[in-house]
């Protein structure tokens, strides 16, 4: 009779632990979106290291990402230049980091950007500077879908309004306005 009161309480205690363990899985993903919606809505998500790739790989960029780095609060980016690229795709790109690094990231306060081009002789020394630009949060406050803008000229005078934008005799002999 001691033997069965033993096995019977052995099994109890089994169940109780595996429907214990059964539920955790379910707390976990209530939790997780509860705190989901909360960073959300109020700050935005973080940008680290370990979530960058993924970023970076989500934004629908024209352009190819050449290198990415996250230091502290600033974000650099290096875009490659293909040789067929209109200045609206170049613009549309940099108006499209700035926009979602600064207004949808909590931790990231400034975005610098460099447009780079391969040289097109064999001999050439490498990558040359196109165009850069430099963004701050302060700068990105309200800025307008990028739908807005009808023309690369709206979307070029509200970069330049908004932000700091280094042309080069490169991007001036290659876009002659």
């Amino acid at each position: 009779m001691r033997m069965d009161k033993r096995i019977v309480l052995a099994a109890a205690l089994c169940a109780a632990i595996v429907m214990a363990m059964s539920s955790v899985p379910l707390l976990d993903k209530l939790a997780v979106s509860q705190r989901a919606y909360t960073w959300q809505h109020v700050s935005g998500s973080e940008l680290t290291e370990l979530n960058l790739v993924d970023y970076m790989a989500g934004l629908p960029l024209q352009l190819r990402v050449r290198k990415v780095e996250l230091n502290h609060s600033i974000l650099s980016v290096d875009l490659l230049l293909p040789g067929s690229a209109e200045p609206r795709v170049v613009y549309g790109d940099l108006y499209r980091l700035a926009q979602s690094s600064l207004q949808r990231t909590s931790n990231i306060s400034r975005v610098l950007i460099r447009v780079l081009e391969y040289g097109r002789d064999p001999g050439a020394p490498g990558p040359q500077l196109v165009i850069a630009m430099e963004a701050a949060r302060e700068q990105a406050k309200r800025l307008a879908p990028l739908q807005s803008f009808e023309t690369q000229q709206l979307l070029a005078g509200e970069l330049k309004r908004r932000f700091q934008l280094t042309y080069t005799k490169k991007w001036q002999q290659r876009y002659p306005e």
